[in-house]
């Protein structure tokens, strides 16, 4: 697939504290034009697996931590998780079109974001923290992308990001080749609890096709796609133990933990409203 043949649209940055607008790409040279569209919106939350069951649990405040408990009595409670989302993709992918002589042609059309994004991950299943959202060209897209990477990278999106996180009140420290943060305690069976604050490097492609594709039309309907990470993968051996984080915290131990196979597992869902 050759995607210098794409015609890329630009993105104006906006503020990460709201959802980023998002750069829309046109079809292949050789495809046909598009007119109209719809929006959609992509958001990341947590899934059912890592978020209490129960009614009471739900109705907490969003600060309230997520709680990982194993077999041997050690809890893990998180109370933080932060992302650089720094690229989101809506693909429509299709080789069955014939081209005027009768061959086949591939189109591809893209949907992402321009620059990195500092995504605060809901803890609870009932909330959803917006990433990009903009307006689409009508078709069918059948499949999702989006990077978790880090910083260390001297293009000036990724050294703007990198300042604003450092110039912050919540992590000055943060190290260019972290993508992720855990902020929670760790409190075993026999002991008591210990506060961390644990970096991750993880350099990650998730790439998804939708069971069910997104059919955008030119009625100008809203579609919405969330992103269900399932943190209790990441954070939980094999026995079902959680995991001690504190023995990762960053001030006692200057360590960025390496994360990629466990970030892969622990992406649970991707769904469309």
């Amino acid at each position: 697939m050759t995607r210098s043949a794409l015609l890329r649209s630009r993105l104006a940055p906006l503020a990460l504290a709201v959802a980023l607008v998002v750069a829309v790409t046109g079809c292949d040279s050789t495809g046909p034009s598009t007119s109209g569209g719809g929006e959609v919106q992509v958001g990341f939350s947590t899934a059912s697996s890592s978020s209490p069951s129960s009614t009471t649990a739900l109705a907490k405040a969003a600060s309230d931590p997520l709680v990982l408990s194993g077999p041997n009595g050690d809890s893990l409670d998180i109370h933080d998780i932060r992302l650089i989302v720094d690229k989101v993709k809506l693909e429509q992918d299709s080789d069955d079109d014939a081209g005027s002589d009768g061959t086949e042609v591939e189109i591809e059309r893209e949907v992402e974001v321009e620059r990195p994004s500092f995504l605060d991950l809901p803890l609870q299943e009932s909330e959803i923290s917006p990433v990009a959202a903009g307006d689409v060209p009508e078709g069918t897209y059948n499949e999702f992308e989006f990077e978790v990477d880090d910083l260390d990278d001297d293009e000036g999106n990724a050294r703007a990001l990198l300042s604003e996180i450092r110039n912050g009140d919540e992590f000055p420290n943060w190290p260019e080749d972290a993508s992720m943060v855990v902020v929670g305690t760790f409190t075993p069976a026999d002991g008591t609890p210990t506060s961390f604050t644990a970096y991750f490097a993880a350099e990650i492609e998730v790439e998804r096709e939708l069971q069910t594709p997104i059919e955008v039309t030119g009625e100008g309907f809203s579609r919405q796609l969330v992103v269900r990470l399932d943190p209790a993968r990441w954070f939980k051996g094999t026995d079902g133990s959680p995991r001690d984080l504190s023995r990762s915290d960053f001030e006692q131990t200057d360590t960025v933990v390496e994360f990629e196979a466990e970030f892969e597992e622990g992406v649970s869902d991707i769904e469309f409203d």
